[in-house]
């Protein structure tokens, strides 16, 4: 394979690796291929297999974590039953060089995946049947033990998953060992050095890490908890500890959101704005088992949250069959409950039976009252109703000039049928009930909540605002954009920019002309000192009294670069573009330090382009008001003025030998900004998905009766191309709601363009569904306030 299918040349089937370059082995065939490297069969070493790491990632960092892996070994050996051995972790056991000694990858023990399946699979009923695994509570009573066990001898060694959810984990199917795969994406503790885990999963996210992400030194209680959630839902029925019914607009329809919110239904004390789902089994649950749920979940964990070790003690009392602790229903032997309690699984079927009772009573229901009422209707292909023709002789006779006696001819007889059925119709509506409509709606609400439908609706978490990073990431972008010459980019990151700093408040009222005698006092040639520490005393107060004052962060820029600190210097000028993205000054200043700091000089070159074309569009930002009988200012030469005075004062403050490469970047980046102005606009378009992402899901089908059918997903796109809502028509089943969950997630969103302009818009997508496989299908554009 070569370098751009993401493997190292002469590492591929056929070609030799060596283990501690003592021992060599043969690669042989590809196992799999993922984001951080490649997995080979070692005919040689038939136990194991070799993980070679991509080329393009850091070698150097990889080697001192597998070292701290081979170190640090968790005490985790493979279970031997019956002659048969069970790998519970495919810990690294060496180190992998090639042919020239450099460092490649690991060995670590081979898992028949064949034998193994994933843990998601055994959490619904339907599910686990068709894939032939165990049912009863006993099995995942085990399983939760195993899990936790091992997650126990990872956290005494340090190490976290962090990433840990049910589709990440496998167990066995005959014995029920759990089976960890990637520990090398594991948070991983070496001498002096954490390596962090790089991916976390929204769902399963402890609430403190909700809203700003998770910082180091924080990954055992993300682990704790994310291990409660599975084993929640591993013990009933694959429902989610934050899942429920809300019972106001006010609790969040997301996971993450009642997560965040403490929105936890099915503890002892009942939640005030969520109840449970109706199939839950929490209440048949012993109380040591609920209070253990109630410490993991509560508002405030951090001290209370069991360890795994806690989990793994309690759990495997419940999972012995010597411990007595759980039983087999006497109604149906496929089914176990915990002692002394009533079978679950026996209830939640009464309540799954009665709901597609109740679903069937509204449909009837439905069908009963119509039909009377309308039976009066002339049927497709019977005689009309016969009319006396003394009451229609008048009118009769005006319309059928020329039919003997008076008769009613064919199309007569069509206007007459047609004022009939005109009158049934509306005599129909008239006579129904408001109060028997709503309590059809009422029924059917019932219906759809006791079978476990809900209504799909997903609003992401709102972000936190433009932030000075936001601008950072934005300028870099623009100019990777600019190098590339992709002018569709510069044009949507340019838009975008400009549109988040009009939507904040400006840090300047008053009178125009005082801010512009402001802003030529702030700019001149005599405010760019050395270091002064009254003066960045000053700044500072005022930065802080009002961080979005980009004249005094650009002055702070300036006394940096002065002191030849390009790097502080570019954040003072980043902040001043985020207060102000429309002022082609601070823009200079960026260019400035990119120029001191060395390295790429296209980056100083493409950041004056982007200064002068910002300048150029936004010149009436620096208009003062035309006295009576002038004409007005669109304040171009007041903006050319102010751009050339910034680049005399950026040269003075840069050293002598960086002054006349300033002066050559400025004209580079002025031919660049001429062709910058030429750029198309961008190209009318709808708002949609990106038709490539829409890929067709699988999902656990909990009722047959809802396995098949359509509904239709409306979609609310922002001009940045992010989804801002997603909502269902119909009540789907919850499984199915969270496989429409991960896709609106995993997709790829084009925001509408009108006018050259990006605009929000609103999209349609057809969902369709049959025997656990959902498509979807773009069903075109719903109306924008200008479509």
């Amino acid at each position: 394979m070569s370098r751009k299918q993401g493997v190292t040349p002469g590492l591929s089937p056929g070609g030799k690796i060596w283990l501690d370059k003592v021992r060599s082995l043969i690669l042989g065939k590809l196992v799999k291929s993922g984001g951080a490297g490649s997995v080979y069969l070692l005919p040689g070493a038939p136990a194991q297999v070799a993980k070679l790491y991509h080329p393009h990632l850091d070698r150097a960092a990889n080697r001192r974590k597998l070292e701290a892996m081979l170190e640090l070994s968790p005490e985790l050996p493979d279970q031997v039953e019956n002659g048969k051995r069970y790998v519970q972790i495919a810990w690294p056991q060496a180190a992998v060089f090639d042919g020239q000694g450099g460092f490649a990858g690991f060995v670590m023990p081979l898992l028949d995946m064949a034998q193994t399946a994933e843990l998601e699979q055994i959490m619904q009923e339907r599910q686990a049947r068709a894939a032939g695994l165990p049912t009863g509570l006993g099995p995942k009573l085990t399983l939760a033990a195993n899990l936790a066990a091992v997650l126990d001898a990872l956290h005494q060694q340090q190490h976290y998953v962090v990433d840990l959810k049910p589709v990440n984990l496998r167990f066995y199917r005959d014995s029920l060992y759990i089976a960890m795969l990637d520990c090398d994406g594991f948070s991983i503790q070496g001498h002096a050095e954490r390596f962090p885990a790089e991916q976390f999963t929204a769902d399963y996210l402890a609430p403190e890490f909700q809203r700003k992400g998770m910082p180091a030194g924080t990954e055992m209680a993300q682990d704790r908890f994310a291990l409660a959630v599975i084993i929640f839902q591993l013990l009933n029925f694959g429902i989610h500890p934050y899942s429920g019914r809300p019972g106001n607009a006010q609790v969040a329809t997301d996971i993450p959101g009642r997560i965040r919110d403490g929105c936890y239904a099915y503890g002892v004390k009942r939640h005030k704005q969520l109840a449970p789902n109706a199939t839950s089994g929490h209440a048949l649950m012993p109380p040591e088992l609920r209070a253990m749920f109630d410490r993991a979940f509560s508002q405030s964990p951090k001290p209370q949250r069991p360890a795994a070790a806690d989990w793994a003690q309690l759990l495997r009392g419940y999972a012995q069959r010597s411990g007595g602790k759980l039983t087999v229903c006497a109604v149906n032997a496929e089914h176990q409950h915990f002692a002394g309690h009533g079978c679950a699984a026996c209830a939640r079927d009464k309540v799954i039976g009665a709901a597609a009772q109740a679903s069937v009573q509204a449909q009837q229901m439905q069908l009963q009252q119509p039909p009377q009422r309308s039976a009066r209707r002339t049927a497709p292909g019977q005689a009309p109703v016969a009319i006396p023709a003394a009451n229609w002789a008048g009118n009769a006779a005006g319309n059928v000039a020329g039919n003997a006696g008076g008769g009613i001819t064919g199309k007569g007889w069509a206007v007459v049928v047609l004022l009939i059925v005109l009158f049934l119709i509306g005599f129909t509506a008239w006579t129904s009930s408001s109060d028997e409509v709503k309590d059809k709606a009422n029924l059917q609400a019932q219906a759809d909540q006791a079978a476990g439908l809900e209504v799909f609706r997903w609003r992401p978490r709102k972000a936190a605002g433009f932030q000075p990073s936001d601008a950072r990431k934005a300028v870099r972008s623009l100019s990777q954009a600019v190098s590339k010459g992709d002018d569709d980019a510069v044009t949507r990151g340019l838009q975008l920019l400009y549109r988040a700093g009009e939507e904040k408040q400006s840090g300047y009222g008053g009178d125009r002309t005082q801010a512009q005698l402001r802003a030529s006092l702030l700019e001149g040639l005599g405010w760019v000192p050395g270091y002064e520490p009254a003066l960045v005393a000053s700044y500072l107060d005022l930065l802080q009294a009002n961080p979005r004052d980009h004249l005094v962060a650009a002055a702070m820029g300036r006394m940096h670069l002065s002191l030849n600190e390009p790097q502080a210097a570019r954040q003072y000028f980043e902040q001043a573009v985020w207060a102000r993205p429309t002022d082609g000054t601070a823009w200079l200043g960026i260019a400035a330090a990119a120029q001191l700091r060395g390295g790429d000089e296209r980056d100083a070159v493409n950041l004056v382009a982007l200064a002068r074309l910002t300048a150029y569009r936004y010149a009436v930002q620096n208009a003062l008001p035309a006295d009576p009988g002038e004409p007005a200012d669109n304040g171009v030469a007041r903006t050319m003025q102010r751009m050339d005075l910034t680049a005399k004062v950026l040269r003075l403050a840069q050293p002598g030998a960086y002054q006349k490469r300033w002066d050559k970047t400025l004209a580079d980046g002025a031919l660049l900004a001429q062709k910058l102005q030429a750029m198309p606009p961008l190209r009318d378009q709808v708002g949609g998905v990106q038709r490539e992402t829409m890929t067709t899901v699988d999902y656990g089908v909990l009722d047959a009766k809802h396995a098949t059918g359509e509904n239709r997903l409306i979609l609310s796109i922002a001009a940045d191309g992010s989804l801002t809502l997603a909502a269902a028509e119909l009540p789907m089943e919850p499984m199915l709601n969270k496989a429409l969950l991960d896709s609106v997630k995993r997709w790829t969103y084009l925001p509408a363009v009108q006018h050259g302009q990006l605009m929000d818009a609103k999209v349609v997508v057809l969902v369709r569904y049959r025997d656990g496989r959902v498509s979807f299908v773009p069903g075109g554009v719903a109306v924008t306030a200008e479509n």
